[in-house]
């Protein structure tokens, strides 16, 4: 069980940290750059 939920934990921050990317990236590219 424990492990399930650190892949679930996992894959939300990896999908967090794209959507985060791709806001970013779209409305404005200064931010995206400041991410990275």
């Amino acid at each position: 069980i424990e492990e399930y939920i650190r892949n679930q934990i996992q894959d939300d921050y990896v999908a967090d940290q794209l959507t985060l990317f791709e806001e970013y990236d779209l409305f404005t590219g200064e931010k995206n750059k400041k991410k990275s």
